[in-house]
């Protein structure tokens, strides 16, 4: 008996032994992000090492923990090499890109739990700087225990991709992962920074993404003035994507063009474009859309934008000055998946409406005609792309209906279901009185805005109350701008608060050149901070610029005349025309 004991307790002792001298990357793995800033740097297929303040290892699995308002994470890795991090409830809001990466590889990041992550001005909440893929999964299996992340970009950069100037290409999120990715000022959710073009983007397996455009950025695609390319949707995902004000849901912002997209086997995607006249999928308003193609059992529903007279394609092309976008889309190999267009500024709740509808009154199908899934979850509480309220972004006042941030808000009713009026056998709901429609009025006085297979479009009227929806949104708009340029002098932001003064306030009234005393009153509130608005609009088929400048001698209120209203001519004889 005594001798089992020695064995036993000789057996323990070698044990424990081992475990302290086994090398520290064993015993490695958690790194919390509070205690500093982590570098994550991957050289070989078998080193990777981590760094932390004094603390260096050998980990090629670490897991980030913890929460932050002022370390971040570096991941680096070296061509051919594929760096791995997992982050577990991890909470960052920076000035900086809360997680960045760089080199020449691939990088994956694993998901457990929920994590969100905040970026500061001019970076995206994951920055996408390495020459590889960036792989964002939850490869557990298990879609009860998601992991999921939130990712807001700041000013001027991408939920997840590029920062300001920086492309957001070659990113895939896959897996049991759900994903919220919001673009910061005329920035992609997912996709591009200012400017800049978003591409090679894949959403597979059973993904759940969210992705919302900041001002004129893409939901999925380009940030302002890039485009939206190679982005392929599949598997059983589910993706809702929200177009900033004259961005596509999905394809470019403005104004990009959208090209090779693909959508297919279960996907369930809604997609709404900007309000002024960009596509729900494709292009930006301006921009155009080529090699659009949703198959197999792929379920979609899409809105674009209306403004000034025209709008842009659910699936297509975006609106131009003098023309709407017409429909553009190959569904040659769709076979029980079906397609659904929306009057141009229908709302996510009344897409939703609708969807429900069609569920009951089709015997409690989850989908009737389609996958069998339910709409995508996280468009549930998404009114529309930057309800968030807190994006770096001046034009996210909370109400965004106009020019100044994503739009999809308008008044009750003003988008009433219209699916395509085309033949029967093309797998695009027919227009019909038997087609289920929420019930909800129609703001439209004349015909209902429809398509077909062929790219066949026919004009819808406009709102009568259009002038009132705009005017709305554009004050709604300088508010914003306004509460932003606030709430960075209060924090003490100053690079912030300095770069909006300097930039100034824009705007675009388009024909529309009667302001109201509100916008005229806010726009004294803007000269008295000490910031210059520059107004473009267009007169006779002529575009002029005028500014109020900073500290304006004349008070903008004095030009009112006796009905509360004061004309873009009437500002510009007083201010001055600008020579573009």
């Amino acid at each position: 008996m005594k001798r089992r004991i020695g064995r036993i307790t000789l057996s323990m002792i070698m044990s424990a032994l081992m475990v302290l001298t086994m090398p520290l990357t064993a015993l490695a793995g958690e790194w919390d992000i509070a205690e500093g800033d982590i570098a994550v740097n991957r050289t070989s297929e078998t080193e990777q090492n981590v760094s932390q303040g004094s603390r260096s290892e050998n980990d090629t699995n670490p897991t980030i923990t913890g929460s932050s308002t002022e370390h971040t994470v570096t991941i680096t890795a070296a061509t051919g090499t594929t760096a791995t991090v997992t982050l577990e409830d991890v909470h960052i809001e920076s000035s900086n890109a809360p997680i960045s990466t760089q080199g020449g590889g691939n990088v994956t990041i694993e998901l457990d739990g929920n994590s969100k992550v905040q970026a500061g001005d001019s970076h995206a909440g994951i920055e996408k700087n390495n020459d590889g893929n960036l792989t964002i999964t939850d490869s557990s299996g298990s879609s009860e225990a998601a992991g999921s992340i939130e990712a807001k970009g700041g000013l001027y950069g991408a939920g997840i991709g590029g920062g300001i100037h920086g492309n957001g290409s070659d990113i895939t999120i896959s897996g049991n992962t759900q994903v919220t990715a919001s673009g910061g000022y005329e920035s992609a959710g997912i996709g591009g920074g200012r400017n800049k073009n978003g591409s090679n983007i894949t959403i597979s397996e059973n993904a759940q993404v969210t992705a919302s455009g900041g001002y004129d950025g893409a939901g999925i695609g380009g940030g302002n003035d890039g485009d939206g390319s190679d982005i392929t949707i599949s598997g059983n995902t589910q993706v809702t994507a929200f177009g900033g004000l004259s961005a596509a849901g999905i394809g470019g912002g403005y104004p990009g063009d959208g090209s090779d997209i693909i959508i297919q086997d279960n996907s369930y995607v809604i997609s709404i474009g900007g309000y002024v006249g960009s596509a729900g999928i494709g292009g930006g308003w301006c921009g155009t859309a080529t090699n659009i193609t949703i198959r197999d059992n792929a379920n979609v529903h899409a809105v674009g934008g209306y403004l000034l007279g025209y709008y842009g394609a659910g699936i297509g092309n975006g609106a131009s000055v003098d023309a709407n976008g017409t429909e553009v889309v190959d569904d040659t190999n769709l076979t029980t998946g079906k397609i659904t267009i929306y009057d141009p500024g229908t709302t996510i709740d009344e897409i939703k409406a609708y969807i429900k509808k069609a569920q009951r009154q089709s015997g409690g199908q989850q989908n009737p005609g389609g996958s069998g899934q339910q709409p995508p979850s996280g468009s549930d509480s998404q009114q529309n792309p930057s309800e968030s309220g807190d994006q770096q972004n001046p034009s996210e006042s909370g109400d965004q209906q106009n020019p100044g941030g994503s739009s999809q808000q308008v008044p009750s009713g003003s988008g009433q279901q219209n699916p395509p009026s085309a033949p029967a056998d093309n797998n695009i709901v027919a227009n019909s009185e038997e087609v289920l429609t929420p019930e909800v009025p129609s703001s439209h006085s004349g015909s209902s805005h429809s398509s077909d297979n062929n790219g066949g479009s026919v004009n819808t009227a406009p709102p009568a109350n259009e002038y009132a929806i705009f005017v709305t949104a554009l004050n709604n708009h300088i508010e914003g701008y306004l509460k932003q340029l606030s709430e960075a002098i209060k924090s003490g932001n100053t690079e912030k608060a300095n770069a909006m003064i300097k930039e100034g306030l824009k705007l675009n009234l388009g024909n529309y050149m009667g302001l109201n005393r509100r916008t005229i009153t806010l726009l004294e509130e803007v000269s008295k901070a000490g910031i210059a608005t520059t107004i473009d609009f267009t007169h006779k088929n002529i575009n002029y610029r005028t500014s109020i400048p900073a500290n304006a001698e004349i008070a903008p209120t004095s030009l009112l005349n006796k009905d509360g209203y004061c004309g873009a001519l009437n500002l510009m004889k007083e201010y001055g025309r600008i020579e573009e």
